[in-house]
């Protein structure tokens, strides 16, 4: 095969990850259309969204020992799957079966699976692929091509450039001001045991919902408003919250995804495909004080965290091994949240034939103990929290979903302003069992890759 360029530290890491730890980190997304599509209708428009992004034609191969991106060919037919919804299923349930249905090692690095419900007119399709091609932002753009190839492509539809190799491009870092801010904790907080190590191959991923329609969306926005939060500080402090109350903690280690889109100091912009993402990490102590000391508390952390972090470029056989290392670890070490923002710009023109959007990424238990993806469809938020199975016990889950969402509704309900009543101390909490908040398919687990923060920051996983 033609090589292409050599895979970034983001990319090789995500692909490592992929392949030694059974698809850690693999992607699967799930959107609804307005339309019961055939089976040859659809193929001819997967055929052209291949041809438009050339990075679905690739593949990754190994050349003296570092991964790169090579031309591979147009799709096969094992990455497009089509049926009709099967009976008594959801389409979360499908979503949870894409998820961990992993994708080989050495072949296509995604596919396309379409389960049309022709009595509803809608087909749910569900876009799976190795992290190593996709962040967030390029999820969007990705899809944004297939719904034009589906209901009406533009007349400039030619191929889109490549993705560049962000370990070429000079890295900005953000924040001015950082140097202000308290500096980062010598000591990470302690690990999260895992329930269970399963062997790799018998482990999966599990998911539960936490939605919000979107009156209460617009309540929680006007609830950060009043107080000076911004929604991913409210979540990410309402789900530090949430676990640490299950658990008993009074500190944990937080991960927060950003996107390096904008950090490089190169005049041009970063394509639409691609992976550019890292994770922000820092130690958020909980003692016991409101919402928003928490809160504040989140916020400077991660902003010393973000301005301390930059990009590596390790060998990718230093990659295999913190990878390797990973997998033999018996502790994840925090919990982690991403936020794709508004997905209904990114989806272009044709976002109104979508009717249902979420993404989730398979975490069988390497690098989080609980990872919470927030994205925003038609003005409501949109939620999942997802574990590694058997890897984390679900009682934590369920628990830290059930006080996520008590969390939620308090905000949501706040109308004069004031806090919530003073809370019972960290570790006083016992979490009955949950009877409605079962976990969304856990099957035989995998996932792909995870980036490491720089020094400065310490280091961890990414994704």
């Amino acid at each position: 095969m033609e090589l292409i360029r050599k895979l970034s530290d983001v990319e090789a890491s995500f692909a490592s990850m992929h392949a030694l730890l059974k698809g850690n980190t693999q992607v699967t997304t799930w959107i609804s259309v307005d339309a019961a599509l055939g089976e040859a209708a659809l193929g001819e428009a997967v055929r052209r969204w291949a041809h438009r992004l050339p990075l679905l034609r690739a593949r990754i191969a190994e050349r003296d020992g570092s991964l790169w991106f090579a031309a591979g060919p147009g799709p096969g037919p094992e990455q497009l799957r089509h049926g009709p919804m099967p009976g008594g299923r959801s389409p979360e349930d499908l979503l949870g079966e894409e998820l961990n249905d992993v994708l080989p090692t050495g072949a296509a690095l995604w596919r396309l699976r379409a389960a049309t419900d022709a009595q509803a007119g809608v087909t749910h399709l569900y876009f799976t692929r190795n992290h190593a091609i996709s962040d967030g932002h390029s999820t969007g753009g990705t899809l944004r091509v297939l719904l034009e190839e589906l209901f009406g492509a533009p007349a400039h539809a030619a191929p889109e450039p490549f993705s560049r190799n962000a370990d070429e491009l000079t890295y900005a870092a953000p924040a001015p001001g950082a140097e202000r801010l308290p500096a980062l904790p010598d000591a990470p907080a302690a690990g999260i045991p895992f329930a269970v190590r399963a062997p790799w191959e018998e482990r999966g991923t599990a998911f539960v919902p936490v939605d919000l329609p979107a009156a209460g969306s617009e309540a929680v926005k006007l609830y950060c408003r009043r107080r000076g939060l911004t929604v991913n500080q409210f979540f990410a402090t309402a789900l530090a919250e949430s676990f640490a109350l299950t658990t008993g903690r009074d500190e944990v280690e937080f991960f927060t995804a950003v996107s390096l889109r904008r950090r490089y100091a190169e005049e041009e912009s970063l394509a639409d495909l691609g992976c550019f993402i890292s994770v922000a990490r820092a130690t958020l102590r909980l003692g016991g004080g409101s919402f928003k000391d928490h809160a504040e508390a989140y916020r400077d952390g991660f902003r010393a965290a973000d301005a301390a972090w930059r990009p590596q470029a390790r060998p990718h056989h230093e990659i295999r091994a913190s990878v390797a290392a990973a997998a033999a670890a018996g502790s994840a070490p925090g919990i982690c949240i991403t936020n794709v923002g508004p997905v209904d710009a990114s989806l272009g023109a044709h976002a109104g034939r979508v009717t249902g959007f979420r993404t989730v990424v398979n975490r069988t238990g390497a690098n989080y103990g609980l990872v919470l993806h927030l994205s925003t469809f038609r003005g409501a938020f949109g939620l999942a929290l997802s574990y590694g199975t058997p890897s984390v016990d679900p009682a934590v889950a369920e628990g830290t979903a059930k006080l996520l969402r008590e969390r939620i509704a308090r905000a949501a309900g706040a109308a004069s302003g004031e806090e919530p009543r003073p809370r019972r101390p960290y570790g006083s909490v016992t979490i009955p069992a949950v009877q409605d908040l079962r976990p969304l398919p856990a099957a035989a687990g995998r996932a792909p890759a995870a980036r490491g923060t720089a020094p400065r920051t310490r280091p961890g996983a990414a994704g």
